[in-house]
């Protein structure tokens, strides 16, 4: 233990260390602000190594090595925020101090209104940045269903937040967000040939800054998918929650890509034959699937805790449920994991 606390310590301070110059000698061109958003990875490593650490697992040094780097890494993007932050204001500050003075000097012109608008001009900048991040903005989003919809494909995108997909609609989609920071955007193309709709949603800004200091942050994305059609998913999630209820519809493929996330995903029995792909880094990753549903399950990564109780290996990373031979409907999982934590319930 003293030993694995002492390399922990060593890496902290070295990784801190090359940070702090790297930045002052204007080495590495990063978006220092995003690097809090590495938070939940630190809670996750934490609770895997502590787990490692008291089974003597061998993978707790590496776990201890990637925490040693992680734990640095996103205090550094939280003190560069707050130094920026100070910048900023500083520099906001001494421009208007500097407008004042130059205003003063003209004071013998007769132009004694400006002070006065530069000041409240001023007060309502201020009152912008105070407020502007608690507003909570929401918006839907309908496209309605073309009764000869036979194919669908779902493109869902997000950082970080809640995503919830639920009970079915008569609409093709129908899409509920509710966020402080940014905003979504949806389209749909059908294709020439096909009429199969490819529905987009995702966020209309790729680098969002999340005001952690006030705590103020929210973005929930609920959605509502026709049960007729038979579904393409693909979805790529960032930091946050999952929960994706798809019982209700024929999903033939499904690929989740997700990096510090707790994903709670139901499938059901709605086609013969369905293939998933999960892609995650550090995350809590729960898959439910029907009982009457023959699985093979294929796991890759090398510090993942799984749970498959209920399943068969058969080697070379695969599980099978039992009765999977016999079983009329079949799924394929196959999941690629950084350092999570995989399960798999048959209901």
């Amino acid at each position: 233990m003293k030993r694995q606390n002492g390399l922990f310590w060593g890496i902290f301070l070295l990784t801190l260390g090359v940070l702090f110059l790297a930045r002052r000698a204007g080495w590495l061109d990063v978006d220092w602000h995003s690097l809090v958003n590495l938070w939940p990875v630190l809670l996750i490593l934490a609770g895997i190594n502590l787990i490692l650490e008291r089974r003597g697992n061998p993978a707790a040094f590496v776990t201890t090595v990637m925490l040693a780097v992680a734990v640095p890494t996103t205090l550094f993007g939280f003190f560069s925020r707050n130094r920026d932050d100070f910048n900023n204001e500083w520099q906001w500050n001494n421009d208007g101090d500097d407008a004042e003075m130059n205003e003063g000097d003209d004071s013998g012109s007769g132009n004694n209104n400006e002070p006065e608008n530069n000041e409240d001009a001023y007060q309502s900048e201020q009152e912008k940045r105070a407020d502007a991040p608690g507003v909570v903005q929401q918006s839907s989003f309908v496209e309605s269903m073309n009764p000869d919809t036979r194919e669908a494909v779902l493109k869902l995108s997000g950082g970080a937040g809640r995503f919830i997909i639920s009970d079915p609609t008569t609409e093709l989609i129908r899409a509920e967000t509710k966020q402080n920071i940014g905003s979504y955007s949806m389209s749909v193309d059908r294709d020439a040939t096909t009429r199969i709709p490819t529905i987009e949603l995702k966020p209309t800004e790729e680098n969002q800054t999340f005001d952690f200091k006030n705590g103020k942050f929210e973005n929930r994305v609920e959605i509502h998918l026709n049960a007729t059609p038979v579904w393409t998913m693909d979805v790529a999630l960032g930091a946050g929650q999952g929960d994706l209820d798809l019982s209700s519809y024929a999903v033939r493929n499904l690929k989740i890509e997700a990096g510090a996330a707790d994903l709670d995903v139901k499938l059901g029995a709605k086609v013969d034959q369905s293939d998933v792909k999960l892609e995650v880094g550090a995350a809590s990753v729960t898959v439910r699937v029907p009982k009457e549903v023959g699985v093979r399950i294929k796991k890759d990564g090398a510090l993942n805790i799984e749970q498959l109780d209920d399943f068969t290996d058969v080697g070379g990373g695969e599980f099978v449920s039992p009765g999977y031979d016999a079983a009329k409907k079949k799924m394929m999982i196959r999941f690629d994991g950084g350092v999570s934590r995989f399960k798999v319930v048959r209901y």
